[in-house]
């Protein structure tokens, strides 16, 4: 039995948002306010890798997405607008007035929603493997004859999952981060421990339906984005982060209708996890991507 405990300034804490709980980490004594969003079918655990690389730049804010973790699995809610909506008022109850946000796979989802509700508070973003669904070329992301993955599918059926996949989480999620296509190429950069809790946030009593809502949500998130789109592009500054054998640039046309200022950038050798794959490159990504926004918004 594993008994690892983490540091003392990661311990989870939980507070009340709404009509739900959402656990976080706190991590960090930088001057920047970082928002950082997890991926599917992961927990806050998946930065652990880029916790030590950024403590000295950023005050990192790291919640378990509702349905995940150590959160609350309500019964509804998991659509963008109101996960992103969550996500600003806990940043607000810790204080955060202003700050970045980045977020891997259905954690980068959230982030066109929290830049159009929550304007003068999100200072930038960063789409890590990631994109807007319903917008640009990225319906073709769910489709396994384009390209896509047959598991958005599987993941959107009603109550299917839940009957198959109870009792053999383990087993889906060994299959999810192992595959040939979008999965790890550095087939050790989920260890043992991170595995380990991934499979038992989703084994835990709701836990898998809490996942899959995820997906469940996506017709509306579609809608959503649409009309927001429509609303004209979001002054935010976003950087989207793509892995060589990954989901790669293919939500990028996504983004570059929705914000107004947009820049992209590959990672070599690495699979969709590029949190836990090579944590040092995206770090230094991200520390150029808020060096680019200060020198954007410096007075003349």
């Amino acid at each position: 039995m594993n008994t690892r405990s983490e540091p003392a300034s990661e311990c989870i804490r939980r507070r009340r948002i709404g009509n739900r709980v959402v656990a976080y980490r706190v991590v960090g004594t930088g001057p920047v306010a970082l928002l950082l969003l997890h991926g599917w079918p992961q927990t806050g655990k998946a930065w652990r890798k880029i916790v030590p690389l950024l403590k000295s730049h950023a005050t990192m804010v790291i919640p378990d997405l509702p349905g995940f973790g150590a959160s609350s699995r309500p019964q509804s809610g998991y659509d963008k607008m109101t996960v992103a909506a969550t996500m600003h008022d806990l940043m607000s109850a810790l204080g955060h007035d202003s700050y970045h946000a980045v977020g891997h796979d259905v954690g980068g989802q959230i982030l066109f929603p929290l830049a159009k509700l929550s304007p003068n508070a999100v200072t930038s973003v960063a789409f890590i493997e990631a994109g807007i669904p319903g917008l640009g070329n990225s319906l073709a992301s769910g489709n396994p004859f384009t390209g896509g993955s047959w598991h958005f599918g599987f993941n959107m059926v009603p109550d299917l999952p839940e009957a198959l996949l109870t009792g053999r989480e383990a087993l889906y999620l060994r299959w999810i981060f192992h595959r040939d296509s979008i999965g790890l190429v550095l087939g050790d950069a989920i260890d043992e421990y991170a595995f380990d809790e991934y499979v038992q946030a989703l084994a835990a009593p709701g836990g898998i339906r809490g996942a899959m809502e995820h997906y469940r949500a996506l017709p509306t998130d579609i809608e959503d984005n649409r009309r927001l789109a429509a609303e004209g592009p979001s002054p935010t500054t976003a950087l989207v982060v793509g892995a060589r054998q990954g989901v790669g640039l293919g939500w990028l046309d996504s983004v570059e209708e929705s914000f107004d200022h947009v820049t992209s950038a590959w990672i070599e050798d690495c699979g969709h996890y590029i949190p836990e794959e090579r944590p040092a490159e995206l770090a230094e990504l991200l520390l150029r991507h808020w060096r680019f926004h200060e020198s954007r918004t410096v007075e003349p």
